[in-house]
């Protein structure tokens, strides 16, 4: 059974997560890297399994929590927006003139994203959570319990004690603005005592003001380890996975499924830790500018081969993606292909379901399609010749493309032109040279040249590239030489390389530059 369907088996069979309320949620610190797609899709993916298995109403919710303080911020804004370093996200102003705060910039460009990979979770705001009252009740409570949360942490996570007087809450400065740099020492009931404190953080300075306020509607937060365990309550959450870093034992997450057995008095949701996403066996991260950035997948990669790349892979493994100057694209490609193949054919039940999952929409029909090979448009844009890629491919399936097939093969000329362009291996990458390279007067042998001699004559001779390809062999065989031999002699004379793609199609495709560069190498 594919993984999904096993958690959703899990929850139904549990009977006691209903609701069923899916939820994640994100701090827009930077633009997001696409590691941070791995919990949004993974979350997506349950939703559907759920959708699927039962009648009952299913929720998702994703979570932007734009109240948290600016402690980093993109590389891009840095020295632009350094001054706001402490600021909730919502109160740091937009580099961006169209939105209202460096927090709804970032949201919106991972919303965007997200909503292009299929992801239907509707996306609320911490700050508006806030600022509606509605955490009102668990901040109340998290205040009142301050000397047990202590206690929490040092149980859960064996921190040390807190200073004397902490308590549980940070509040937005009366007086500069800044949440990150105020400390909470006193609550009487009804209002907190703070201090912004100067020296307090590293990163930012506090304005030094001291006051009183209500810890209510929106005038500060609470701590998101806390945080995170009051928004499961006040929303109603019954399900949240978490990433391995949060999930580990003794971390965050356990602090949060603490606090909802003993100072929230909430049935723990269901939870799980995945594993990371790396680009070539590294982390990520969205504040630093470190990897590649979630808008940049769906550049590289259609929606639907975007999401199977979540979709793909049990939340128990890594997921090491490198597209940057390896075959990982093409791989890519080819194990969609075969998912594809397996849902028409009923082949292999994970594989049809990783498929239908990684849709945007519904599913295809279940019919025989022909499904032009990514890394076989690569290499026949790079041929170049007077032959479509349409009438090519028609070739190869062995009648005409239907519409469906067409739209498919228009697709993925697209994205291999974004792949041929930034990111496929040098060794992938082809040119017809324009003159005879230097090394064929030097590694050819006479046998070789005699076989390219023969072979410009040849290739006038014939009628396509199948019937070209028989005579390649015929005349390889008729010189002693192996098909290596032969072949090498080719690319050689045409790409400069020892190795290339079928070499009959290379050379039907650029028929009349072989002709000429085969009669220099043969000299």
């Amino acid at each position: 059974m594919y993984w999904a369907d096993k958690i959703a088996k899990q929850i139904i069979d549990s009977k006691k997560l209903k609701p069923y309320w899916v939820d994640d949620m994100k701090t827009p610190s930077g633009f997001a890297h696409v590691g941070s797609l791995r919990g949004p899709l993974i979350h997506s993916v349950i939703f559907r399994a759920l959708k699927d298995t039962t009648k009952e109403k299913v929720v998702y919710t994703f979570v932007f929590n734009d109240f948290d303080h600016a402690d980093e911020l993109p590389p891009e804004f840095k020295e632009e927006l350094s001054q706001y370093m402490g600021f909730p996200l919502r109160k740091v102003p937009s580099p961006v003139k169209k939105f209202g705060s460096l927090g709804e910039l970032l949201s919106d460009d991972l919303k965007n994203t997200m909503e292009e990979l299929g992801v239907e979770a509707e996306f609320v705001s911490s700050w508006d959570l806030y600022h509606e009252s509605k955490f009102d009740g668990v901040i109340r409570e998290a205040l009142d319990s301050s000397e047990k949360i202590q206690d929490i942490y040092q149980k859960v996570s064996g921190s040390r004690k807190k200073e004397q007087g902490w308590l549980p809450f940070q509040v937005i400065c009366e007086d500069c603005g800044k949440l990150g740099t105020t400390r909470v020492y006193a609550w009487d009931g009804k209002e907190v005592s703070y201090k912004c404190g100067p020296n307090m953080v590293t990163w930012a300075k506090g304005c030094g003001y001291e006051g009183k306020i209500s810890p209510f509607g929106g005038n500060g937060k609470l701590p998101w380890k806390i945080d995170w365990a009051a928004h499961w309550k006040v929303m109603g959450v019954t399900i949240e996975a978490a990433g391995k870093d949060h999930a580990s034992k003794g971390g965050s997450y356990d602090i949060a499924l603490t606090l909802c057995d003993e100072v929230f008095n909430y049935p723990r949701p269901f939870n799980f830790g995945y594993e990371f996403f790396l680009i070539g066996g590294k982390k990520m991260s969205s504040s630093k500018g470190l990897g590649l950035k979630a808008h940049d997948l769906v550049k590289i990669l259609p929606p639907e081969l975007g999401r199977f790349l979540f979709t793909r892979t049990d939340y128990r493994q890594q997921i090491n993606f490198d597209p940057v100057g390896t075959m990982a694209i093409p791989d890519l490609f080819d194990e969609y292909d075969k998912c594809w193949q397996a849902y028409i054919e009923g082949s292999d039940e994970d594989f049809a379901r990783a498929f239908v999952l990684s849709q945007i929409e519904k599913a295809p029909a279940k019919e025989n399609i022909y499904l032009s090979r990514f890394r076989d448009v690569a290499n026949l844009m790079q041929m170049g010749g007077p032959v479509s890629l349409e009438n090519q491919f028609a070739e190869k399936k062995g009648g005409p493309l239907t519409k469906q097939e067409l739209e498919i093969l228009a697709e993925r000329k697209k994205y291999a032109e974004v792949w041929l362009d930034k990111y496929a291996p040098k060794d992938f990458k082809m040119e017809i040279v324009s003159m005879t390279p230097a090394t064929v007067r030097v590694h050819l042998t006479d046998s070789q040249k005699s076989y390219l001699s023969d072979m410009a004559v040849s290739i006038e001779k014939t009628k396509n590239a199948e019937e070209l390809e028989k005579e390649l062999y015929a005349l390889a065989k008729s010189k002693g030489l192996s098909m290596k031999e032969a072949f090498s002699a080719i690319y050689l004379s045409l790409i400069n390389k020892t190795f290339g793609p079928k070499a009959a199609w290379l050379i039907w495709e650029n028929k009349d530059k072989a002709v000429k560069l085969f009669k220099e190498a043969s000299k």
